[in-house]
């Protein structure tokens, strides 16, 4: 009788007097039994220990504990990682669900209670040594339980700090979307998240990714941009010792598939916003916003110490850097759609992150679609480059949103993607929806300037080009640049093969006449540029109809009921990888060192999808069977001019180098230009300058030899 009275003595100390070896504010329902009180006490005070303290500081006082059987488990389910979407941590209606979905627990703001699955209670008496591991999300079922209570407290501190995630830093930085009536994520399909529960709304966003920056120390390395968020606003590192970092990786996308490639903020210069200008289509009439990260090579050759030395992100030798520079798109359909016709056709109407050569990006514009490009520095500070760079990397790897021409398109996107990298109140105040409203806005708020014409860079469509070709190749002289343009394009749209084939016969019949050295090799050179413009029209023509049929066989198999026809889409879709989580092997967010897959591995991934793009290929053909044949046209006509502009060029080739070798020859006969070409051989450039006008300035071009052959030549005879 007395030990009885001594154990209801100390079960009332340690409960019924609010008394924990914790500092969390709690009570317990009278119909929780003392046996489950001693198991949550032990969870609470693990879960006291994670909770910063700020957070605990405002948590709402006396919060109810309640154990209640939320579903028909006895257990929490271990298929967990195969089957997330039917879980949930917090009570939803799931009356429509033939089976009930796991419920952890739930806080109800109204009553100030936590309520925790029977379920979730059983595990947390087991103890985490005798716990089982799982593959996702918190490593083992006793962390599952924890971080159920993390998460409903962080709800409890949501509500009572007047709903922190309802902040449009937040729904900024979890990807959200406030609207008229409610905020919704734009992520439609989470690629590597650790829980997809954080779709849900945003009040599970914030609780979910709670749980991570208190439980895993790699939760930085993974979302360092989240996690700095949180960092800020609870004002607490959990793990300043963890050992990970954050991976520079990203999936550079090329004509050949994704390509592992480094993208380190310590070599980033400077960020461009990028604008396309309009294009034909509907979908790229207001142009198309993309951001341009320019990237320092990561070694330059030093003339001062003759040495190679690493390149320094601060200097403006990097803009010269292009190879190395990159570009953030956002793709969302076929018209502005990646660079490859299957992956556009199959994979383009998502909304995705892509990071693309700059130079890709310059030849897609200026060449296939004969668009300018405009880069305007964007004025960052370097904290706010790191920043962005930080957002970009989480972005490219996490999301995948939907498309919407008004209310989602690439201005919006890109424009978002800004916001939520740098929490700047100025930006709130704007929200233009299109490329050239976006670049407004931020010259209106000094971010940019677009009246420094210094800075600016100007990347010209290549119809100056086109126009020259077409107007050498096809004898057109036309009165303005719109005209010329206008001409080309409606010349592209309506001669055929067979009718541009009839005009290089025509030009091939005629002959170079007979006459001096001179006048033979400027007619002949002017022969041999002609004969390349038919071949640079030619392939134009290519880029533009096939653009064009990849847009209407697009329109056409997306709209399809066929079958067959969305069997062999998706087949290449996933061949190609369209999304980066087949590219990861494990873990979420920013993959770390370890979880991507292997250069073997991807080789495999690209062989396949040549196998199934071959498929794709044949059947196209089928479909499409005007349109194939008439770029099997142009493909061969492309193949004619190449070889009689190749013929062109070697006969000019060998009658320019056979007239230089007379024409230095003759100059080493007299004494005066003798002298003129021995100071040349010596490196004098005057000199050599002289050399050069002797032989014909329009003749000895540096296009058409070398000064260091030239000097060659000239040493072979002096």
């Amino acid at each position: 009788m007395k030990a009885m009275l001594l154990s209801f003595f100390l079960v009332n100390l340690a409960f019924g007097s609010n008394s924990y070896a914790h500092d969390l504010s709690l009570k317990y329902s009278s119909a929780v039994k003392d046996a489950d009180k001693k198991v949550m006490e032990v969870a609470m005070e693990e879960v006291a220990e994670l909770l910063p303290a700020k957070l605990k500081a405002n948590l709402p006082k006396n919060i109810e504990i309640k154990i209640a059987k939320l579903s028909d488990h006895k257990v929490i389910p271990d298929e967990v990682c195969a089957t997330t979407d039917a879980h949930t941590k917090d009570s939803i209606d799931a009356s429509k669900d033939k089976k009930k979905p796991f419920i952890y627990g739930m806080y109800q703001q109204m009553g100030n209670s936590l309520t925790i699955n029977t379920a979730v209670l059983s595990e947390l008496a087991k103890g985490k040594d005798s716990s089982k591991r799982i593959n996702c999300q918190h490593k083992s079922l006793y962390e599952q339980a924890i971080a159920t209570i993390v998460h409903e407290l962080t709800h409890a501190y949501d509500f009572n700090s007047g709903k922190i995630s309802n902040s449009m830093e937040f729904i900024r930085r979890a990807g959200f979307k406030k609207g008229l009536m409610k905020v919704k994520s734009k992520n439609i399909q989470a690629m590597r998240s650790a829980d997809a529960y954080e779709l849900v709304n945003i009040a599970e966003s914030f609780a979910v990714n709670m749980e991570y920056f208190t439980m895993d120390p790699e939760f930085m390395c993974r979302k360092p941009s989240m996690f700095d968020y949180y960092k800020r606003l609870l004002g607490v590192d959990p793990y300043p010792n963890r050992n990970c970092k954050v991976s520079n990786t990203i999936m550079l996308s090329s004509q050949v598939g994704y390509v592992p490639t480094e993208l380190d903020p310590r070599r980033v210069y400077r960020i461009d916003y990028l604008l396309a200008s309009a294009g034909k289509g509907i979908m790229s009439g207001f142009g198309h916003t993309m951001f341009r990260i320019i990237i320092c090579a990561p070694e330059r050759f030093d003339p001062i110490t003759n040495r190679t030395i690493a390149a320094t992100p601060f200097g403006p030798k990097c803009l010269q850097d292009k190879l190395f520079h990159m570009v953030v798109s956002y793709r969302a359909n076929v018209d502005d759609g990646k660079l490859d016709y299957w992956k556009g056709l199959t994979g383009g109407y998502p909304s995705i992150l892509f990071l693309l050569n700059f130079n890709d990006v310059l030849d897609e514009y200026n060449r296939d679609e004969l668009r300018d490009i405009m880069s305007y520095p964007l004025n960052l500070s370097t904290l706010e480059r790191e920043d962005f760079i930080a957002r970009v990397k989480e972005e490219h790897w996490n999301y995948r949103g939907a498309y919407k021409f008004i209310n989602n398109n690439c201005a919006v996107e890109s424009y978002d993607l800004l916001k939520s990298a740098l929490n700047r109140n100025e930006l709130e105040i704007k929200s233009s929806v299109t490329p050239n409203g976006v670049l407004e806005d931020l010259d209106a708020i000094n971010f940019v300037d677009m009246n420094d014409m210094k800075k600016m860079e100007m990347f010209k469509a290549k119809t100056d080009q086109i126009v020259l070709a077409y107007n050498k190749a096809y004898g057109y002289k036309l009165k303005s640049d719109k005209a010329n343009k206008d001409a080309v394009l409606k010349f592209i749209d309506e001669s055929t093969a067979a009718q541009r084939m009839v005009r290089f016969n025509q030009f091939q019949k005629t002959k170079v006449p007979e006459s001096d050295a001179n006048t033979e090799l400027t007619l002949l050179k002017d022969r041999y540029v002609t004969a390349s413009s038919f071949s640079v029209m030619e392939q134009q023509i290519l880029r533009s109809l096939s653009l064009k049929y990849r847009k209407a066989a697009a329109d056409m198999f997306m709209n399809s009921k066929d079958e067959k026809i969305k069997e062999m889409i998706k087949e290449t879709g996933a061949a190609f990888a369209q999304s980066f989580t087949d590219l990861s092997k494990s873990g979420y967010g920013i993959p770390l060192e370890g979880e991507m897959v292997t250069k073997q591995e991807l080789s495999d991934k690209v062989y396949l999808a040549s196998e199934s793009l071959l498929r794709a290929e044949k059947f196209l053909r089928e479909t499409m069977p005007n349109e194939f044949a008439t770029l099997d046209g142009i493909a061969k006509n492309i193949n004619v001019y190449n070889k009689a502009s190749l013929a062109v060029r070697l006969e000019y080739r060998k009658k320019l180098e056979a007239y230089i070798d007379q024409v230095l020859r003759n100059l080493t006969k007299d004494d005066f230009t003798r002298e003129i070409m021995i100071n040349a051989a010596n490196g004098d450039a005057e000199s050599l300058k002289k050399v050069r006008e002797f032989i014909g300035k329009d003749i000895a071009t540096t296009n058409e030899m070398l000064d260091s052959k030239l000097i060659r030549l000239i040493k072979q005879l002096v």
